[in-house]
């Protein structure tokens, strides 16, 4: 037994570190960043690991397990840092954004739109919206979201007026799969912002995803006024890209744990592994609270997100 248990630490040892390291390069080549979404499940698994070389007693083993569990330990914390500043206790509500892909094969709209008027959110933001869709929806909300922004694809509904918009199309691709983001200029009680809905490229076209993160990046550097991103990002915050997409735009991650995918594969319910539907924003903003919605007949989960203003920052003395 103590043989058997020797050969399963030092292969579960190897394969963690391996899996470490190919993480590691992602940076490098976009490809990898794939193993960087399952991260904390390879430090759990790092830990679990650590726990069994202790009952063996053996230096040989621990200290190596005891090497991998910190340092992927270590990367699920340094990720960590992007997560939004909580509103202070009694913050009012600002804005209830929600997001959501809906699924192109989706045959539950009428469920879809309960939800959606259930939780009165000012913005929704849908992904793989189809032409059915959107005649469900805009009939189910058009009291409470009567401006809407885009029919297919990639669809912005909201309360408020929408006072200006555009989109970015991935370049080469048809009109069907090349929108990856649209954007509306709202104002709310006499603050005005810019909401982005983004659909960016699923993680098994690295090259393309990133792209589509280069791209997003650049159109947030290029903004003035205060963001909320929200929408399908294809990539879970311990990937190298949207951690790198966090640092570069100091913007503030509102999911970190709320798993929305895979919730489905045909017709078999699963349970959801990574959170790759996100909101992101300003740091003229901070977070109430964010949630996950029930099944909905899509193979993601919706999310909403309660964000309130935060306050100015003090003015710092002259030295």
């Amino acid at each position: 037994m103590t043989s058997w248990l020797r050969g399963l630490i030092v292969a579960c040892v190897l394969l963690g570190a391996c899996l470490t390291g190919l993480g590691l390069l992602a940076q490098w080549w976009p490809a990898l960043d794939l193993v960087n979404n399952g991260l904390p499940f390879v430090a759990a698994g790092a830990v679990l690991i650590l726990g069994l070389a202790a009952v063996t007693q053996d230096w040989r083993l621990i200290l190596p397990a005891a090497l991998l569990a910190a340092v992927n330990v270590l990367l699920v914390i340094a990720t960590l840092h992007g997560a939004a500043v909580e509103a202070a206790p009694g913050s009012q509500r600002f804005l209830r954004i929600a997001t959501f892909n809906l699924w192109s094969g989706n045959d539950r709209m009428d469920e879809v739109a309960k939800f959606l008027a259930k939780i009165d959110a000012d913005a929704v933001v849908l992904q793989e919206v189809t032409r059915e869709h959107g005649a469900v929806l805009r009939q189910a909300l058009q009291s409470r979201n009567p401006y809407i922004l885009g029919e297919t694809g990639l669809v912005i509904l909201s309360k408020h007026p929408i006072l200006a918009e555009g989109r970015i199309d991935r370049p080469g691709f048809p009109p069907r799969i090349s929108l990856m983001l649209r954007w509306a200029r709202l104002d709310v009680n006499g603050t005005t912002f810019e909401l982005v809905g983004v659909h960016l490229a699923r993680p098994f076209y690295p090259e393309l995803q990133e792209q589509d993160i280069e791209a997003l990046t650049e159109f947030m550097r290029g903004r003035t006024l205060p963001l909320v991103v929200a929408g399908d990002f294809n990539m879970s915050p311990w990937t190298e890209k949207l951690a790198r997409f966090t640092r570069s735009t100091a913007l503030q991650r509102y999911n970190t744990f709320h798993l929305t995918w895979p919730m489905r594969h045909g017709n078999v319910p699963l349970l959801p592994l990574v959170a790759i539907d996100n909101v992101f924003a300003s740091r003229s903003f901070a977070a109430i609270a964010t949630e996950s919605g029930p099944r909905l007949g899509s193979d993601h989960g919706p999310i909403v997100t309660d964000i309130a203003l935060a306050p100015p920052a003090a003015p710092t003395a002259d030295k």
